[in-house]
Formats: C-alpha cells, structure tokens, sequence
C-alpha cells in the first residue's frame, strides 16, 4: 500500500507533459515577461510564441513575443548567448517593458524542451529548466507552450488579492459600537 501512491505520482509524470527545473531564482518575481524566437520549431517559432504569451497571460504575467514587438528586435531570431549584450537586454526593455526573457529551445527531435529565463536588467539566469513531452515527441505549438508555462509559472510576481466591491467590504480596525 505504502508503494500505490508512488507509483501513481510517477504513472503521472509518464503520461503527460512535464518540466523538471535544473535551477531557479527563489527571489526573482517578474510580471511583464518577453518570449524570444523559439530555436529548433521547424518554422512554427510565432505559433509557438503566441500559444505561449496566452499561458503566462493566463497566469498573471504580461507577456509579448519579440518576434510581433514595435522595435528594431522585431523578426529577429535572438539567441541566449545573444542576451549577454546589456544594450540588447536595454532594447528589449524599452520595446516591451519585461522583467524577463524567456528562451526555448528545441532539440531536433522535439523530444526535449530547455526553458531558460534572464533577468532583463542584469543578465542573470533566472530559471533553467527543462520540458518533456507526453509521448516520444511534441505534437503542437500548444503542447510546447504548456510544458513551458509550468516551468516558468514560479516566476509570476502575481498575487491575486480578492477585489473590494464597496466601502463596507473594506477591513477596518474599528471595535462596532452596540
């Protein structure tokens, strides 16, 4: 009985899409992330990237692709190792305001996911991490953009608080006289 639980947790992981994290920035919070090119898409790079920015919108993170933004990084295929330039991290700041860029990369298969997040203002990794599909391989931009939203969902900086409807919703110190 002891072994069921294991058992089922691990039939679990093997019959959906999962990301295992290889590290991550307990202390980082970003709420306007940027989702880079994704390298090895066989040309569904902007598919992908838009199923993604749905995902992290859906988790509370303001998400753009830098494929679709008004800069000159638009159409532009940029690298991991391209966001060691500190006026390329400035550039992307300026054109979407993120916290964070977000880099996916496919293996030629698509059997694999690496997921890594950079600090846009300083650089520093942030979250590595990498995706793994249901069966032998990604079927779908959407299956590739869930895998991905898990991974980078503890970066949200999100807390949602319940919303006040009027002022007698407001919490107050106050003792109620009889």
């Amino acid at each position: 009985m002891r072994l069921l639980l294991p058992v089922l947790l691990l039939a679990a992981c093997a019959s959906g899409e999962h990301a295992d994290n290889l590290s991550r920035s307990v202390s980082f919070r970003a709420q306007t992330v940027a989702v880079a090119a994704t390298r090895g898409s066989r040309g569904k790079g902007v598919e992908i990237s838009r199923a993604l920015v749905k995902r992290l919108e859906a988790l509370g993170l303001t998400a753009s692709s830098l494929e679709e933004s008004d800069s000159v990084l638009a159409g532009s295929a940029l690298g991991l190792e391209a966001a060691t330039n500190p006026r390329l991290l400035d550039e992307i700041r300026r054109a979407t305001g993120a916290d964070a860029v977000v880099f996916l990369a496919l293996d030629p298969s698509w059997r694999a996911l690496e997921i890594s997040a950079l600090d846009a203002r300083t650089g520093d990794a942030v979250l590595r991490s990498v995706g793994h599909p249901r069966g032998d391989a990604f079927e779908s931009a959407d299956e590739i953009a869930d895998a991905a939203s898990r991974a980078l969902a503890s970066l949200s900086a999100e807390r949602r608080a319940p919303k006040v409807s009027g002022p007698d919703d407001l919490p107050t110190d106050e003792i109620p006289l009889p």
